[in-house]
């Protein structure tokens, strides 16, 4: 993607960002060839959308009622899917002993942002139609899944749609036209270049006839969003995204708990499994999901603070 930014050929935008996804798509597929041992998957096709659930065998006979994940991947809109996440899900899977059903939403050059959302609503419709009850439905996503994950319950409400219990956001990405963003000290500083790729990614796969301002999370209808859960890293660009979603809601009356982690990379959950620290972070996920879910063996859920990752208290950044 950096390279992406400074190339200097003849070559569109658009057709560089399409190649990139194509080849870490492909990439990808080769975890298909790791066995996944003591789980049950099922694919549906729902129009254009394609949803993958993932069960392990110790819980498969639990109904949809009784608790489900709802996970739309990251990837910048342009790349990511099944088999980029695939250890994502399993992990929730296993660590919640719930129903995580995993949404291929279509992508650029297909689409533009607005028509993936939309099939991220068809996809959390057609889960509640399958059973699943809202109050006992947590919709989580990674970076550009992170986004996904907020509109759509935002696109949900607006068609009554009943909202999810709560919803998880990982360095989600919250704001498209990038104004707030540009200025925040993470801007150009951060190591893996996310807020100097983000303005080329959002201009090819933005709506065409929008600024992006009225799809962007952190300014939507936000007085009856559900409980949230937002995860970062403290040097990425994307905390500005992750500090100015929970300014907002605290403000709202909502209750968001921010956590932050120091020395990671956009993501660290999702990119980088193996750290100690995304297993921590993993940790939260699961007990935020038990705290929505009422499953949790603690006193209370999660509160509207910001914390970092080693627990103790740290205030956003202006």
């Amino acid at each position: 993607m950096r390279r992406s930014v400074a190339y200097q050929g003849d070559r569109s935008v658009e057709d560089r960002l399409t190649t990139i996804g194509r080849r870490i798509n492909g990439l990808a597929r080769l975890q298909r060839l790791r066995p996944r041992r003591g789980l049950q998957v099922s694919r549906i096709t729902l129009g254009r959308v394609t949803v993958e659930t993932i069960r392990t065998v110790e819980s498969a006979h639990r109904p949809l009622a009784d608790g489900a994940i709802l996970y739309l991947h990251g990837g910048g809109f342009v790349l990511g899917g099944f088999d980029t996440h695939q250890h994502v899900v399993i992990a929730l899977a296993r660590r919640t002993q719930l129903p995580v059903v995993h949404v291929e939403y279509r992508q650029h050059p297909d689409v533009t942002v607005d028509e993936s959302i939309a099939d991220c609503l068809r996809a959390y419709r057609w889960l509640l139609d399958q059973g699943a009850e809202p109050a006992k439905t947590v919709v989580a996503g990674d970076s550009a899944g992170g986004f996904l994950a907020f509109a759509t319950v935002l696109a949900a409400q607006a068609q009554g749609v009943e909202a999810p219990a709560g919803v998880v956001g990982i360095s989600p990405l919250l704001e498209l036209d990038n104004e707030r963003r540009s200025g925040h000290p993470n801007f150009a500083a951060d190591r893996m270049g996310i807020g100097l790729v983000l303005p080329m990614v959002v201009g090819c796969v933005g709506p065409k006839d929008s600024d992006g301002h009225a799809l962007s999370p952190v300014n939507g209808v936000l007085d009856t969003f559900p409980p949230s859960l937002i995860i970062a890293a403290e040097s990425e660009a994307l905390c500005c995204d992750a500090e100015r979603m929970h300014e907002v809601l605290t403000d709202a009356g909502r209750s968001c708990t921010l956590k932050i982690w120091p020395g990671q990379l956009h993501a660290f959950p999702a990119f980088l499994p193996f750290l100690p620290e995304s297993r921590e972070a993993r940790d939260c996920i699961v007990e935020f999901v038990q705290d929505c879910l009422g499953t949790s063996k603690r006193s209370a859920p999660g509160t509207a603070d910001t914390v970092t990752g080693n627990g103790s208290a740290k205030s956003p950044s202006a």
